[in-house]
C-alpha cells in the first residue's frame, strides 16, 4: 500500500512540474493561452447591435479583459494598432487602450497618437439624460479629453474595468442602470 501512495505523490509531483513547465501529462508542449489584440475590438464597433454594446465592449469588457491578462498578453494585446472605422469609435477605443496602458505602467502605443484616432469636436458616446454635468466633464480621464471624448470618472471601477461582467449598460435620469 506505501508503495502505491508514493508512487501516486510521485505522479502528482511529475504532473505538477510538467504543467508548471508548460507540458502534458506525456512531456509535449501545451498548446499557448489565445492571444489577444485590442485591434480585435474593431469587430464589436462594425458590428455591435448598437450604440450600447459598442460602448460596453470598449469602457467594460476591453479593460477587464487587459487587467486579467499577464503583463506579456497586455504588451501584446496593445502591439498591433486597430483599423480605423473612420467613425467617432476610433477616438473612444484609441482613448481606451491609452488609458489601460498609462494605469498599467505600459507605453501608449504610436497608434494612439494617430491624428485620425481624434476629434475635432468633442463628443458624448451615450446620451446624457438631464443634460450636460460640468462634473461629467471634470472626472472624464485624461486620455479620453485628448481624444476628445467625455465619459465621466465613475465609467472605470476601482481596478479600470472590474465591475460586474455581461451588465449592458443604459442611462436614465437619476443615474439608475439597468
Amino acid at each position: 500500500m506505501e508503495a502505491l501512495i508514493r508512487r501516486a505523490a510521485e505522479r502528482s509531483a511529475k504532473l505538477t512540474a510538467d504543467l508548471a513547465a508548460g507540458r502534458d501529462s506525456r512531456g509535449r508542449p501545451l498548446p499557448p493561452q489565445p492571444h489577444w489584440h485590442v485591434a480585435e475590438y474593431v469587430g464589436c464597433i462594425e458590428n455591435g447591435r448598437d450604440d450600447d454594446e459598442r460602448y460596453r465592449m470598449l469602457i467594460s469588457d476591453l479593460p477587464r479583459r487587459f487587467h486579467q491578462s499577464t503583463r506579456d498578453r497586455q504588451e501584446f494585446a496593445l502591439r498591433r494598432p486597430p483599423r480605423l472605422t473612420h467613425t467617432n469609435w476610433d477616438a473612444l477605443l484609441a482613448a481606451t487602450a491609452e488609458h489601460i496602458a498609462i494605469t498599467h505602467d505600459h507605453p501608449v502605443p504610436p497608434w494612439c497618437d494617430d491624428p485620425r484616432r481624434f476629434l475635432d469636436m468633442i463628443w458624448v458616446p451615450l446620451p446624457v439624460f438631464g443634460g450636460f454635468r460640468i462634473w461629467d466633464y471634470a472626472e472624464t480621464p485624461g486620455a479620453f479629453l485628448r481624444h476628445g471624448v467625455i465619459i465621466g470618472g465613475s465609467e472605470f471601477g476601482e481596478r479600470e474595468g472590474e465591475r460586474e461582467y455581461g451588465a449592458v449598460f443604459r442611462r436614465y435620469p437619476g443615474g439608475r442602470l439597468s
